[in-house]
């Protein structure tokens, strides 16, 4: 299904994301800091994501292979996107060269092919988050808690040219209120992997990516790190 394009307006744009940090600042726990908000780029033409990186609005958020390869170069301004949608694996040497960091590693197959592809062919480490499907549901992606627990310790030996930043989640549909138990879930599991590594990994490995423009102010009261914001940048909403 073809999406909506929203023609963007940059100073509208820059003034909803002002007052979006600004909002933020009202349900930050004690001692948080403000969140990096990804902008999410999926509503825009091409032509306007070139305005959005031109105009320092980085990094951009793309879920989609075909969008990204539209929007980028490989190997030029990889850090202005980070890849928040599923990876197929035959499309790892198209994504990757692209994007400063990838938001879904979601299988140990996944990360063990992405692993191979950076070593063989990149200059530098990968950023990742490690995606999990705390809500359970079939069609999300992701390792199951429990998995995680499992799995991702190992992965900091098995992947060096991964850099595991932290976590990324994917709430259901529904009231933003339903979404609390999944954002402190995550946030619970990520600090149970930070006690069960190494210091020096659990000092790197703090990222919570959780939050979209339905349920962020719920995400940044469970402690998120990243907004992935797409609509209401661009767009008033109710």
């Amino acid at each position: 299904m073809q999406r909506q394009t929203i023609s963007l307006d940059l100073a509208a744009f820059e003034e909803r994301l002002h007052n979006l940090r600004n909002r933020i600042e009202n349900h930050l726990p004690d001692g948080g800091s403000q969140p990096q908000i990804v902008a999410v780029s999926k509503y825009l033409s091409p032509a306007d994501a070139q305005v959005l990186r031109d105009s320092g609005h980085t990094p951009l958020g793309e879920n989609r292979a075909q969008e990204l390869l539209a929007r980028s170069d490989p190997g030029i301004g990889r850090d202005d996107w980070h890849f928040i949608g599923h990876l197929q694996r035959n499309k790892i040497h198209q994504v990757i060269p692209r994007i400063g960091m990838l938001h879904s590693l979601d299988s140990t197959t996944l990360a063990r092919s992405v692993n191979r592809w950076v070593d063989e062919n990149d200059t530098r480490p990968l950023p990742c988050l490690i995606q999990v499907n705390i809500s359970g549901e079939g069609r999300k992606g992701g390792l199951d808690p429990s998995q995680a627990l499992l799995e991702v310790p190992r992965w900091f030996e098995e992947f060096p040219s991964l850099v595991l930043k932290g976590l990324m989640t994917m709430p259901p549909r529904g009231p933003a209120e339903k979404c609390r138990g999944i954002f402190r879930m995550l946030r619970e599991l990520r600090d149970r992997l930070q006690d069960g590594i190494g210091a020096v990994e659990a000092l790197g490995f703090q990222q919570l990516s959780m939050g979209m423009s339905s349920d962020w102010q719920i995400a940044v009261e469970e402690g998120a790190t990243i907004l992935r914001i797409g609509r209401m940048l661009y767009q008033e909403v109710d």
